[in-house]
């Protein structure tokens, strides 16, 4: 007994037909219900543990520059509410003989470490002394907000 396979473009149509006669059936015969408007997310996320109103920084840098001798030269003295958001402020210091000048970057986070606000500045330091620099950041804090001295470079 010899088998005579169908061509495959036969069985192809032959499925298809099968599935197109099928889905009337799996539609039923009910109407369909109106559809409802799913919120889209905001520029910022809520995050599970943040007071309310407290949202998370969407747009963190991810490439900060970090030198660690740079980095020791840099201190945060303060570090506090300011108008519409938060402040950081501290001093960097020269110890060389040439002029110098810094990024200095600050990330302002929960205590628990989720990033609302990041900020940077530039400070020129004179050779042998020290500059003040001051980075801010617009958000909305949570009690105990943090400054963090994410890069200098």
């Amino acid at each position: 007994m010899t088998l005579r396979r169908t061509p495959f473009p036969a069985r192809l149509a032959v499925g298809m037909l099968a599935v197109a006669a099928t889905l009337p059936l799996l539609a039923g015969c009910t109407a369909s219900p109106e559809p409802r408007a799913t919120p889209s997310p905001s520029a910022a996320a809520d995050v599970n543990g943040l007071p309310a109103g407290v949202q998370q920084a969407t747009d963190v840098p991810t490439a900060v520059p970090n030198t660690p001798e740079l980095r020791r030269a840099v201190t945060v003295s303060s570090c506090e509410k300011a108008d519409g958001g938060w402040k950081a402020t501290g001093t960097a210091k020269n110890t060389t003989d040439a002029p110098v000048e810094l990024t200095v970057t600050i990330f302002f986070t929960s205590d628990k470490g989720t990033v609302l606000g990041t900020g940077d500045t530039k400070v020129a330091v004179e050779p042998q002394a020290e500059a003040r620099w001051t980075v801010a950041s617009k958000l909305t804090s949570t009690p105990k907000t943090l400054c963090v001295l994410r890069g200098v470079g």
